[in-house]
């Protein structure tokens, strides 16, 4: 998932330049390094997003468990990396 999430912000990154020069009525190719730039920039909000998410459910469930309440529907799902143990003991 970390790189399926990292390749697709990539490839957002390097469109929104691309974008932008279309809109600019300039060569899609001018300043090509840019395109680079804004894949790795991409890439790097990608994996974050993914990793703050991941986070976030985590805070949730642990919010929820202090309350005495069950974890998050599906939130098993959410967190690829949960053990069987840790998800049956939070129930």
């Amino acid at each position: 998932m970390g790189l399926t999430a990292a390749f697709l912000g990539g490839f957002c990154g390097t469109g929104f330049h691309m974008t932008a020069n279309s809109i600019r009525k300039i060569p899609m190719s001018r300043r090509p390094w840019l395109h680079v730039s804004y894949f790795i920039l991409g890439c790097y909000s990608g994996h974050y997003y993914m990793n703050l998410e991941q986070q976030m459910v985590e805070d949730i469930n642990h919010i929820r468990a202090d309350r005495g309440m069950p974890p998050m529907i599906g939130s098993s799902k959410w967190i690829r990396y949960d053990t069987e143990e840790e998800a049956t003991k939070a129930s």
